[in-house]
């Protein structure tokens, strides 16, 4: 027992002897993480609770997307002020996230396969968000590719994992902006077009996006993501372009 005892007095004193640091105070980091989070949570409910507010005080029917996993179409009669934020890629002022070499690259950091249309050809830029969880690969315009709002760019692709834990996006319709079911490649999903629409994102790390205003836009599910197409296309063109999405060739 006095043995036992005495190893047991050894190892106390080790710490001392070998000069071992001391242990540093990790709440306050902890803490801090924690209340980064919730505030980011709290925005994205504050932002979704204004919509449906200001659609029932408007009189509006809210327009919640039905069967289309990852995504919230909400029918508002007006819509809050964009973000501010600086100029991004390619001079435009969009937040997209780190932008890589090469679709594998982006990939690899994505963890998930990309889709992509192959009629629009190989992108000219692929960006990947870690705070959101957002594959977005950007084109510039080009004949057959008129720029969007943003005149320095052609289509964006933006796509996630399709699941109510995962990256969601969220859109805003106000009263000049139409929403219309479409079915693209078999399944569910939404051509939005007219008035510019409200757009944000939320990811797996509690992070909404800035909010911002966005063209006409097709979104629909496919192969476990949920895909968007920002473009100038036309209606049908744009369905066309979906037509053709699927895995890039290596």
């Amino acid at each position: 027992m006095a043995e036992t005892e005495n190893v047991e007095l050894r190892l106390a004193e080790l710490p001392h002897a070998v000069g071992w640091p001391s242990t540093p105070d990790l709440w306050p980091a902890v803490r801090a993480g924690i209340a980064r989070r919730r505030r980011r949570r709290r925005l994205l409910l504050l932002l979704v609770a204004a919509a449906i507010g200001l659609a029932l005080a408007g009189g509006a029917a809210a327009a919640a997307s039905v069967g289309l996993r990852g995504a919230l179409v909400q029918r508002v009669p007006r819509l809050p002020s964009p973000s501010p934020v600086a100029p991004g890629p390619a001079g435009s002022r969009l937040v997209l996230g780190d932008r890589y070499a090469s679709l594998s690259a982006a990939e690899a950091a994505a963890g998930f396969p990309a889709l992509a249309p192959a009629s629009l050809g190989p992108p000219d830029e692929v960006y990947y968000s870690s705070d959101s969880g957002v594959l977005t690969l950007l084109y510039l315009p080009r004949p057959g590719l008129a720029a969007t709002e943003d005149p320095e760019v052609g289509a964006l692709v933006m796509e996630a994992r399709a699941s109510v834990d995962g990256a969601s996006f969220v859109k805003l319709a106000g009263p000049g902006t139409r929403v219309q079911p479409v079915t693209v490649n078999g399944g569910p999903g939404f051509w939005i077009s007219g008035a510019p629409h409200g757009f944000f994102f939320y990811g797996p790390r509690g992070s909404p996006d800035h909010f911002r205003l966005a063209g006409d836009v097709l979104i629909w599910n496919q192969a476990g993501l949920v895909i968007r197409i920002e473009s100038g296309l036309d209606e049908r063109a744009a369905l066309a372009a979906a037509g053709t999405t699927r895995r890039p060739p290596v």
